[in-house]
């Protein structure tokens, strides 16, 4: 007979304070989801567009570089990997930086980069490509986080002399996917600045669309404190300029209620790229006819394409940067200086070159100086520009957005711009009658105001739970690091991630080797959380991502200096964890109650993190992690208020079933057996135990 069972028990002191105990986070009103019956601008009660969207909990990300997830290198791998990568449709990279040169360039330029088209093979075989069909079947996460895959300042002063491609998070154009990521513009000779531009938005459409039919939602990465050099403006193809709102004398505060400045053109926009499209908005709109009619006066050479750009700017430009509008200005920056913060960091800029700066030497800041009152047309104008990127992107079916840099006291850019830009965005998607997009937010400094905006905050984690430079992870670490999560008390999510494109990766300085590393993002993948893995994560991968020079992920080549015969393995592991979380039987991980396990002395195993965790229907699941490759077993008790959360009744029998393995450990038992005496052993081969408490058959 069985006398002890292979589960914890547990005793923990759960204040409200440590995050352990139950939460109410507000949902959103599901008879609203469907959106109005009509058109007509409705207003709606704006705190209702702040609640937590818990749909973020819901959520395992998949973080992926596009021109980096199926790039390839043609002398690596094996002959197939080869051979196909010599087949490989890839954009030709050309060396842009100026005044400099790199030594490297000739061994970068080998690599063969992937496409948004990369994405949609028919293939789940992680070394044919990172798939989405990949991500979903053999990964097991829900949601692509895409790096940002816009055009991209690639020539302005770029941090190293070997940036051969810029960094992604200097962007030239929001409203654009960079035609590098599309097979078609690559076969056709064309890219963003050529005479007739070519874009890869169609290519990010099929790959939205094809996401969607496989049940994944799709994320794009933002950064709005500023934009690379030389930005390209384009804009929506039609609405109301906050130039004309300003020449009509508009009260200021009536610009903050969105439902109030509805516009319909908002609703399905599309962009002003083409001079087809230029010529349909004269032909429909008076106003901006005139307009156009006023920059051709002013500038009659201007035609084609360049007429397209330039009057995307003039439209939004104020009288005092018309006065200076130079016909053959290209770029935002000197066209219209008044977007960027000014050499004061207080003031928009006056002139091309009145910019702040700081040691970000490839971008250029953005003005949000919201409390410079003197400027407040200016600071609208950006704010509304950067909603309609969100908003256009949105409508195309984007599902989120993460943030980056959400705050910066130098640009501005806070919490108060960010809840007005996420609750107007959730106003037009719920007139669309779309869900509600899903918000993280990269936040070093502000979290206390960011977390009341967003859903999910995507710092305070990696560095915390990774410990580099030699910080012992034990039970008692741990457990302050899921402690540390309900800081934000309810009104956001946590990202529980251990790489990033930020980070260094799983295996560097944290003392882990491949399975110690799953097991500790699996911790953090059994918390109510928004779990987030890094491509290559699942396979080892041991190198950067390097997202400014050319690159390719090595564990996915067979002979590879990473490659590891364990890779399929441990790409099921992560798919097994993954699978067990987003399992309804297993809700109870994504419950806010939980509570830490102790031994019938209340003391502390620090080998084995030991949790229960319970929601309010009465799901019960078990956590137990073996935290580092060891042989562990420890008894625990429960305590009686325990007993009562878990409604664990003792006349009832139950069983313990493992949610990784879908096994029964151990025979049934009453209640009142496992209350008296818990008991867990695992291996070290073991890296954790999720026990489901169920009735016995």
């Amino acid at each position: 007979m069985i006398s002890r069972i292979h589960v914890l028990g547990l005793l923990t002191l759960c204040a409200v304070a440590s995050g352990c105990s139950a939460s109410t986070a507000g949902a959103r009103d599901e008879a609203a989801s469907e959106g109005p019956s009509d058109e007509s601008p409705k207003p709606i009660e704006t705190a209702a567009f702040n609640d937590l969207n818990l749909a973020a909990g819901g959520m395992v990300l998949y973080e992926a570089q596009v021109r980096t997830a199926n790039a390839c290198h043609p002398d690596v791998g094996s002959p197939a990997q080869r051979a196909a990568c010599r087949a490989k449709i890839a954009p030709t990279v050309t060396y842009k930086s100026e005044g400099t040169t790199c030594g490297e360039f000739a061994e970068q330029q080998k690599i063969r980069l992937g496409t948004l088209d990369d994405l949609l093979e028919d293939t789940a075989d992680f070394q044919a490509g990172i798939t989405l069909r990949y991500v979903k079947e053999k990964v097991g996460a829900n949601t692509v986080w895409l790096m940002p895959l816009f055009p991209n300042n690639d020539t302005w002063s770029l941090p190293d002399a070997c940036d051969s491609l810029g960094s992604p998070y200097a962007v030239r154009d929001y409203l654009h996917a960079a035609a590098s990521l599309s097979r078609a513009c690559i076969q056709a000779g064309r890219d963003e600045s050529s005479a007739s531009p070519c874009w890869g938005n169609d290519a990010l459409d099929a790959v939205i669309a094809q996401a969607h039919a496989r049940g994944v939602r799709v994320m794009l990465d933002v950064a709005f404190n500023h934009f690379g050099h030389n930005y390209t403006m384009y804009d929506a193809l039609d609405f109301t300029p906050v130039r004309e709102r300003a020449a009509r004398g508009e009260d200021l505060s009536r610009l903050w209620d969105f439902a109030a400045t509805y516009d319909d053109a908002l609703l399905h926009p599309d962009v002003l790229d083409s001079p087809a499209r230029l010529a349909a908005l004269s032909a429909k709109n008076p106003q901006q006819a005139q307009s156009l009619a006023t920059l051709k006066a002013r500038c009659p050479a201007l035609a084609g394409n360049e007429l397209v750009r330039a009057f995307d700017m003039w439209r939004v430009a104020f009288d005092w940067e018309r006065a200076s509008f130079a016909c053959d200005a290209k770029y935002l920056e000197a066209a219209v200086p008044g977007f960027y913060l000014g050499r004061d960091a207080w003031s928009p800029a006056r002139a091309l070159g009145d910019n702040f700066t700081n040691n970000w030497r490839d971008v250029k800041f953005l003005f949000h100086k919201e409390e410079n009152t003197a400027h407040s047309w200016e600071f609208i104008r950006e704010r509304e520009y950067l909603f309609r990127v969100m908003n256009h992107w949105a409508s195309r079916g984007v599902d989120g957005f993460r943030l980056d840099h959400t705050y910066d006291p130098d640009s501005g850019i806070g919490p108060n711009e960010w809840k007005y830009l996420t609750t107007k965005l959730d106003y037009y998607a719920w007139r669309r009658g779309q869900p509600k997009p899903v918000y993280l937010a990269e936040e070093f400094s502000d979290q206390q105001g960011m977390n009341k905006v967003v859903d999910v905050m995507t710092e305070g984690y990696v560095g915390d739970m990774t410990g580099r430079g030699g910080v012992t992870k034990d039970t008692f670490r741990v457990e302050r690091i899921v402690n540390g999560m309900g800081r934000f008390g309810g009104h956001a999510f946590v990202m529980t991630a251990l790489e990033t494109h930020d980070e260094k990766r799983l295996l560097d300085g944290t003392g882990f080797g491949l399975w110690t590393g799953a097991g500790f993002w699996g911790l953090g993948a059994a918390q109510r959380s928004t779990p987030m893995i890094l491509m290559g994560q699942e396979l080892g991968e041991r190198y950067g991502l390097a997202f400014r020079k050319s690159d390719y992920l090595r564990a996915r080549f067979v002979g590879s200096d990473v490659w590891s015969g364990q890779a399929p393995a441990l790409l099921d592991y992560y798919h097994a964890m993954i699978g067990a979380r987003l399992d309804p039987r297993n809700r109870a991980l994504l419950s806010p109650s939980y509570a830490f396990l102790r031994t019938p002395s209340g003391g502390v195993d620090a080998r084995i993190l030991a949790q229960a965790r319970w929601s309010d229907d009465g799901n019960v699941v078990f956590v137990f992690h073996n935290l580092w490759e060891q042989d562990v077993a420890q008894s625990y008790a429960i305590e009686p208020w325990l007993v009562a959360a878990l409604k664990l009744r003792a006349e009832l029998r139950y069983r313990l079933v493992d949610a990784l393995s879908e096994q029964q450990l151990g025979a049934c038992h009453s209640g009142g057996e496992l209350a008296r005496g818990l008991y867990v052993a695992m291996s070290a081969g073991t890296r954790a135990q999720w026990l489901r408490l169920e009735l016995c058959p």
